[in-house]
């Protein structure tokens, strides 16, 4: 004879069963939170350092009083040094134009007893290659007089220092006044100097000073007007946590950046799963601060880091 199970025995079997099957899914699920947690984080370190390089590179080459915080809903800007919240979620500076800085090229210098505004006599300044340069750089042939303009290094490098007194006339921000930089009329060269007759030059010359070819801004895709992301080239497949980069676009000449009202210029993305992105500005120095967040089910990852810039 075969004895069969009764109900009772077999209840405690499903139950046995259950309860195992159970055990089983919470080990896997364990296992794959863990495994998600490890990669995503490996990921996100990776990701983050990538970042903070590339927006670190940028930011080595701006003119310092230059660096401001704006915020594209109220109109208004401030520079990074006076900002102390987190109002102004744009950031933005007008970048020296370093491509072009090898070896006997462009020395940044200028002859002042050979100079009298409004022409100033640039030593060792191959316009050619400049040129040369901004046609690879930018896909045109317009050459520097449309695209550079001269801000004089002042006495300590940073710019001059009357702009923090006259802020909205200083680098053409957002509609304000440019009179800290000196658009380029025309040139000639001989010798390996070049003569450049400058715009409206109002203030002093020195003897150092930064030849600017292009204004930057980073942002988050969700501090910014999204309508207006369409009028940037060639953007695609942007969330509210998109790092995007701005550039090709000169304030000077009345320009802002295209993710703006009226904007114009480039765009590339910086990076994903940016929560956050802060800069502020620490004894001269920029210190940037970013954020990494993914959300998965009942994972949640977040990393910090910062980074600064000298």
């Amino acid at each position: 004879m075969v004895r069969s199970f009764t109900l009772f025995e077999l209840i405690i079997s499903i139950v046995i069963s259950m309860l195992f099957f159970m055990g089983v899914l919470v080990v896997v699920s364990k296992i794959y939170k863990r495994d998600y947690i490890m990669i995503k984080s490996y990921e996100f370190e990776s990701e983050s350092e990538i970042i903070l390089s590339k927006v670190s590179n940028y930011l080595y080459y701006r003119i310092p009083l230059s660096v401001i915080g704006y915020n594209p809903v109220t109109k208004n800007y401030k520079y990074i040094g006076e900002i102390n919240n987190n109002s102004y979620p744009v950031l933005e500076w007008i970048g020296e134009f370093f491509d072009a800085k090898k070896e006997l090229n462009l020395s940044g210098f200028i002859d002042l007893y050979a100079s009298k505004k409004p022409i100033i006599k640039a030593i060792n300044f191959n316009a050619d290659f400049i040129n040369e340069i901004l046609k690879n750089k930018y896909q045109t042939d317009k050459n520097l007089t449309s695209f550079c303009a001269i801000v004089f290094a002042g006495s300590f490098d940073r710019g001059e220092e009357w702009i923090l007194n006259d802020y909205n006339n200083s680098f053409g921000w957002h509609g304000g006044g440019s009179e800290a930089i000196f658009e380029i009329k025309d040139y000639s060269c001989s010798g390996g100097d070049c003569n450049l007759s400058l715009k409206n030059p109002k203030n002093r010359i020195y003897e150092k000073f930064y030849l600017v070819d292009s204004a930057y801004a980073i942002a988050r895709a969700g501090d910014l007007n999204k309508s207006l992301l369409v009028n940037c080239p060639g953007l695609l497949d942007v969330d509210d946590n998109t790092l995007l980069l701005f550039y090709n676009y000169r304030p000077w000449k009345g320009e802002s950046f295209c993710a703006d009202f009226n904007g114009d210029g480039n765009v590339s993305i910086l990076g994903r799963d940016v929560k956050a992105f802060r800069v502020r500005s620490v004894g001269g120095h920029l210190e940037i601060k970013i954020t990494l967040f993914s959300s998965k089910g009942d994972i949640n990852l977040t990393i910090s880091k910062q980074k600064v810039v000298f």
